[in-house]
């Protein structure tokens, strides 16, 4: 795109002078710029993609996402973000260089592609998330930590140590490019995320707080010169992430252990007793109920099963519902009301002498 076109076409945007296929050429660069900078991403081993393919249009319909607040409009139909963003270089604007329009067109749609990547991400992973911003809150109140950017990724570090720095120099990671690259030997290659993950296992401790977690996970790289002396802090938070899951995940299995020889005898015998009570439960309601003409076969299958699943609560350590609840589930349209009048004598009675009837089995077997 030439200068001219392209100053000028900025100029129409800004000023509603634009026609449709003004607008449409507009909207087409702001996303191929957009695009690159997802692409870009994927490059440096960002996940970006909702599905893990790189086929169809995802990445084209992300890149439009997140330059659609630019083309928001106010009362006066204005592009209200774009003009604000460009007026001040209005006025000159026709003297700048091809380049120079573009340096701004592309520093303004990289950085709502972050503001809107960074969202994404929120949603799509609250839970990591929240660990990025603790890992960002703990680096900052830290003495010891330093960080620096390269290639797309954010990297943590632990600043020199005082009586390591020649006489005169503070505690903070010199600033000439060479002493960097001494310092954290970014001629090595980063740790392995195994070789890590191993050495963190060794000390971790689900007390720690995010700060001790991460100068723990340094310390593997602070001895061995053969990796840097950096952590890239997606991949910190990663490990954490995995950690507590897998920690939160042997605490729930061991509340489940195996049941002795006698536990697992005691649960056939009650299993036992309740086939008595049912055998008992279902006699009862026909010979008394059904055959009398008091209730239907099928409401004697109904109350039959319901006081199955009342017994099914009580030997599985469930939580108890109503008679009312239980009978619902086989009676939708039942109401508390219909309950009360038409259900609740008969079927209550049955469920008081069901429970008084496998208490009494229960009794027998202890």
């Amino acid at each position: 795109m030439k200068k001219l076109k392209l100053n000028a076409l900025i100029k129409r945007i800004c000023t509603e002078q634009y026609s449709q296929d003004d607008l449409t050429q507009f909207v087409n660069l702001v996303q191929k710029i957009s695009l690159s900078y997802l692409k870009y991403q994927e490059v440096i081993g960002k996940n970006i993609r909702w599905e893990n393919t790189e086929h169809g249009t995802e990445l084209e319909d992300m890149a439009l996402d997140c330059v659609a607040g630019l083309f928001m409009r106010n009362e006066n139909n204005e592009f209200i973000q774009l003009k604000r963003y460009f007026e001040p270089f209005l006025e000159y604007q026709e003297n700048l260089e091809n380049a120079e329009v573009m340096i701004l067109l592309r520093r303004l749609i990289i950085k709502k592609t972050k503001q809107e990547l960074s969202r994404i991400f929120k949603e799509r992973d609250p839970e990591g998330a929240k660990i990025i911003r603790n890992i960002r809150v703990a680096v900052k109140n830290g003495d010891t930590f330093g960080t620096f950017r390269e290639m797309g990724r954010e990297y943590i570090f632990n600043q020199p140590r005082t009586d390591y720095l020649p006489q005169g120099v503070t505690n903070t990671l010199v600033e000439t490019e060479i002493d960097q690259e001494s310092f954290l030997r970014k001629d090595k290659p980063t740790i392995p995320e195994k070789v890590l993950r191993s050495h963190y296992l060794e000390v971790y401790n689900p007390k720690d707080h995010v700060s001790t977690s991460i100068r723990k996970m340094l310390s593997a790289v602070e001895t061995d010169d053969d990796f840097q002396k950096c952590l890239p802090m997606d991949l910190i938070a990663r490990l954490i992430r995995q950690t507590s899951l897998e920690m939160a995940r042997t605490r729930l299995m061991a509340q489940f252990e195996e049941d002795s020889p006698l536990d697992y005898v005691r649960m056939k015998e009650i299993e036992q007793a309740k086939k008595k009570v049912l055998t008992r439960v279902r006699a009862k309601v026909f010979s008394q109920y059904v055959d009398s003409g008091k209730i239907e076969p099928e409401k004697g299958e109904i109350y039959y099963k319901t006081l199955n699943d009342v017994l099914d609560d009580i030997t599985h350590n469930k939580k108890i519902e109503s008679y009312y609840r239980h009978l619902q589930k086989y009676l939708p349209n039942l109401t508390q009301k219909r309950y009360r009048a038409e259900e609740r004598t008969i079927f209550e009675y049955l469920g008081k002498l069901t429970k008084k009837w496998f208490r009494e089995y229960l009794k027998d077997l202890l």
